[in-house]
């Protein structure tokens, strides 16, 4: 038996992510920020609640990105769709800040619209319509989303484990479960989704490059205040933190990181890319996200006076920030198969040992720890490892 096919619709192709998408991701980027803002305080509560929102709103930046894999927004439909989900994902980026207190209401809301678009747009315009993509959609990712928002209409004081069991019920079940049939082949002997990898690694990789130049600018943003004047010390300490963001920049783009993966995926069975496109770009890019959020939010407690030494919240935001970033990397190649992952992992976790740097010496002398530390491993990947393989 066949799953229903669409044969009007046509799938996107490698290198046709659309100006639309684009535009998603730059709207997503805008819950990067506001994250970014909510761990400034420091604190392991603090820390974790933040974590469990990205966990929640990256799930369903990556339904957008299969989303627009399986259906891309190319008919007007589409579009108005998309920009109903971006609207959605708008309104819940804007409530972060207060997502467990007076605005955790639209927080919920903003999560619930989210997901109805993307679960409509999905089983209303996708080519191809199997059992375990409607249990997933309009089942368990539904329920997740109403449990959030019975939580934030109820149970204020402990909707922190609302939103987490909201999260177990969206993600965790349904590998559980195998009425699910997303660890089953459906019906035409095919996976629940599928995957076109050219289209769907540019897609997360334009979204790693936003988030990264995020990053950069809010940087500049912290400079420019015309509060106190931009000495030699954060003129230094500004220079080194754009070298450090376009070395991690290199970590991925400069060493053909999408160029294999897209090459892995494509080597793959259809049932065996599934799972794996789940894993790196899902997964191990939201450890990835995680880094680039508490970087952040370190490198704006350290520009203040860079040479002073930081608490040990705020250096660890800096340093197992960057660590984590490393980490993900590194979990990326693993679940790709791809080989140098070690060297990855490795340096993750001693990069997150500068912690000691920054409370004990300066802020701009671990920062130059890591950039040294990233800087090294870059460039010995680059002059020992193979040229990257050639797709399309």
């Amino acid at each position: 038996m066949q799953a229903p096919r669409r044969r009007d619709l046509r799938l996107p192709v490698a290198g046709q992510v659309t100006s639309l998408e684009l535009f998603f991701d730059l709207v997503f980027v805008f819950t990067i920020t506001q994250l970014t803002a909510t761990v400034l305080p420091g604190g392991w509560a603090v820390t974790g609640r933040a974590a469990l929102l990205l966990l929640l709103l990256w799930w369903m930046y990556g339904g957008y990105a299969w989303l627009t894999n399986a259906a891309p927004p190319v008919t007007p439909r589409r579009r108005i769709l998309l920009v109903l989900g971006m609207i959605g994902l708008f309104v819940t980026a804007m409530a972060i800040p207060h997502a467990y207190g007076s605005d955790r209401v639209v927080f919920a809301c903003g999560y619930l619209v989210v997901v109805v678009v993307h679960a409509g747009m999905y089983v209303s315009e996708a080519a191809r319509i199997t059992r375990g993509m409607i249990v997933q959609l309009l089942g368990w990712n539904m329920v997740g989303a109403v449990l959030g928002l019975v939580g934030a209409l109820f149970f204020e004081d402990i909707l922190v484990w609302w939103w987490l069991a909201s999260f177990v019920v969206a993600v965790v079940l349904p590998r559980l479960f195998s009425i699910t049939a997303l660890n089953h082949p459906e019906d035409d002997g095919g996976p629940s989704f599928e995957l076109v990898p050219g289209h769907f690694v540019e897609r997360h990789g334009l979204m790693l490059l936003i988030a990264l130049g995020e990053s950069v600018l809010a940087i500049g943003v912290g400079l420019g205040t015309g509060v106190e004047v931009i000495g030699l010390d954060r003129i230094v300490f500004a220079a080194i933190s754009l070298l450090l963001a376009t070395t991690l920049y290199w970590a991925y783009f400069g060493v053909g990181e999408d160029a294999r993966a897209e090459a892995a995926l494509d080597a793959l069975p259809a049932d065996r890319a599934q799972a794996a496109g789940l894993a790196s770009y899902g997964y191990a890019f939201w450890v990835i996200l995680l880094g680039i959020v508490f970087s952040a939010a370190g490198l704006h407690h350290a520009l203040v006076h860079p040479t002073d030494r930081l608490s040990w919240e705020h250096s660890g935001q800096l340093c197992m920030g960057v660590g984590l970033f490393w980490v993900g990397l590194g979990l990326f190649r693993v679940t790709l198969g791809v080989p140098g992952a070690l060297p990855r992992l490795a340096l993750g976790l001693v990069l997150c040992a500068v912690i000691v740097v920054g409370a004990t010496v300066s802020g701009l002398l671990a920062l130059l720890c890591l950039l040294l530390g990233s800087a090294a491993l870059v460039l010995f990947e680059q002059r020992a490892g193979a040229p990257a393989p050639q797709t399309g």
